[in-house]
């Protein structure tokens, strides 16, 4: 991972000023020198000469007309959340890639006492914009945002939905940590089951999904928002652990009764096509019950 190896690179004045930087882009897309310095505390030649050297790195990105100005890019945000992780004692070391998807790139770590983690980057960017604003209440309303600061709230929402439905032991990630994008829980074993062909018992698989949604749901009040067959793993064992959830929404969620009817048409269509036959409407309006705001409406 590029950022895990720049950061043994780096001085303690170079992590404050990309910190300055950060702290810059809360007001600008493309910070100005004499901000940088204010934040960093540091005269504008000491200022100047930091963020050419990190710039030279790759950690910043400097605009090309006009007076000259910086924000971060993605490795200088990485360095900025490994840099936090590492000092807390949450990460010891990062080894090779889980997984990489549209939205997040997942690595095995080790802690410094030798047990394996996993540290998923949030990675939102500008191709899945209208789904972001769409789907996710902790965006629609904000309108200066950098493309950082949405994976940062990202991550920070899925570590509060991991949270909540951890509580009750069930098969979900256990969430040990969270800085700006990143996100530290405990190891995913496993394959998407959408890349399985076949499945050895797609109608135990099926029934164990409902069973904790409907555990989601009535004991955590969470919805997950964004269930289907690619946010849900089948491990060696043959157990299920159901992933992904930056989408989550409380039960009481003003659009609760769609969210669920997505993720319940969305596994059963899924299911369907392994030989599993359901009624969606059914199984929905089971777990829409569970919350008493619906049992009038229903």
């Amino acid at each position: 991972m590029k950022a895990a190896k720049i950061l043994h690179e780096l001085e303690k004045e170079d992590i404050r000023i990309l910190a300055a930087v950060e702290l810059g882009m809360k007001k600008h897309e493309m910070v100005p020198i004499k901000h940088i310095s204010f934040f960093a505390r540091f005269d504008l030649e000491e200022t100047e000469y930091r963020l050419d050297r990190v710039h030279k790195i790759g950690l910043l990105q400097r605009n090309k007309v006009g007076s000259v100005a910086y924000c971060l890019n993605s490795e200088g945000y990485d360095v900025l959340a490994l840099h936090t992780l590492f000092s807390k004692g949450h990460i010891e070391s990062i080894g090779p890639s889980l997984g990489k998807g549209k939205e997040s790139d997942v690595y095995r770590c080790l802690t410094k006492d030798n047990i394996q983690v996993a540290l998923k980057l949030h990675r939102l960017g500008q191709t899945s914009f209208r789904n972001i604003r769409k789907f996710r209440s902790y965006v629609e309303d904000r309108t200066h945002t950098s493309w950082l600061y949405i994976s940062r709230l990202s991550a920070k929402r899925e570590y509060e939905g991991l949270n909540r439905v951890y509580k009750l032991h069930l098969r979900t990630p256990k969430p040990i940590a969270q800085n700006r994008h990143a996100l530290v829980m405990s190891i995913i074993q496993g394959e998407e089951i959408s890349k399985f062909d076949e499945l050895n018992n797609p109608a135990q698989h099926f029934n164990e999904i409902i069973r904790e949604y409907k555990l989601f749901f009535s004991e955590a009040h969470v919805i997950h928002g964004d269930l289907c067959e690619f946010n849900i793993l089948l491990n060696p064992d043959d157990q299920i652990l159901i992933i992904d959830w930056p989408q989550w929404e409380d039960w009481n969620h003003p659009n609760a009764k769609e969210l669920v009817t997505r993720d319940i048409t969305n596994l059963c269509a899924f299911f369907k096509k392994k030989g599993v036959e359901s009624n969606p409407d059914e199984i929905i309006q089971d777990i829409l019950v569970l919350n008493p705001k619906f049992r009038t409406n229903l």
